[in-house]
C-alpha cells in the first residue's frame, strides 16, 4: 500500500497508513479538515530549529545554538501537540489493527522515542500530501506499477513519416 509505514516497537510489527479512511475520521474527531489538524499539530518552524527539535527530542548532545534559535525552539516545543500525534498515530494504524486502543499507541510512542516517533508520522503525512517514498525528483509521485518511459525517436520509414511519397497514388477509400 503506497505511504503505509512499516515499522517494529514492543516486539511486534506495524503498519501505519494515513490513507482517506484515517484522514476522514480525523476531520471528524476534529471538526477541521486533516491538515489543519496536522498544522495544529505541528508547528511551522525553520530548519535550524527543527533540527534543535530532533536533536532534544532524540536525546542526542545539543549542538550549540544562538539564544534567539533557544527561544524559537521552546516556542515551538510548547506548541506541538503529542496528543494530536498520538491520535493521528491511532486513525492510521486502525486499517491494519483494528482495536488497537490509544493507551497501546502511547506505549508504541514510547517504546520507539518521541524522534523515531514523529518520524514514522511525519513519514504518512508526507505520504498523505502525495509526497515522501516513491516521489520523483521534480516531487511528482510515480505512478505505481508504471515503469517510466523513454522518449523514443519515430518509427517506420521516412515516407510514412512525411506522407505519401511524391507521385504515389492512395487505394480509393471505400
Amino acid at each position: 500500500m503506497l505511504g503505509a509505514q512499516v515499522f517494529d516497537a514492543g516486539g511486534q510489527r506495524w503498519t501505519l497508513f494515513l490513507g482517506n479512511a484515517a484522514q476522514c475520521a480525523v476531520e471528524e474527531q476534529y471538526g477541521k479538515g486533516f491538515f489543519a489538524v496536522v498544522a495544529d499539530a505541528v508547528p511551522d518552524v525553520d530548519a535550524e530549529t527543527a533540527l534543535a527539535i530532533a536533536s532534544a527530542m532524540s536525546g542526542d548532545a545539543m549542538p550549540s545554538l544562538s539564544v534567539a534559535t533557544m527561544e524559537k525552539m521552546a516556542s515551538a516545543m510548547r506548541r506541538v501537540r503529542l496528543s494530536v500525534l498520538r491520535d493521528l498515530a491511532w486513525h492510521g494504524l486502525q486499517r491494519h489493527h483494528p482495536g488497537v486502543t490509544l493507551d497501546e499507541v502511547s506505549d508504541v510512542a514510547d517504546q520507539l522515542g518521541q524522534h523515531r516517533f514523529g518520524e514514522v508520522i511525519g513519514n504518512a503525512i508526507r505520504a498523505a500530501q502525495g509526497r515522501g517514498e516513491g516521489q520523483k525528483e521534480d516531487d511528482r509521485p510515480v505512478a505505481p506499477g508504471k515503469p517510466s518511459t523513454r522518449r523514443r525517436a519515430p518509427t517506420g520509414k521516412g515516407s510514412s513519416r512525411n506522407g505519401p511519397a511524391p507521385g504515389s497514388t492512395s487505394p480509393p477509400s471505400g
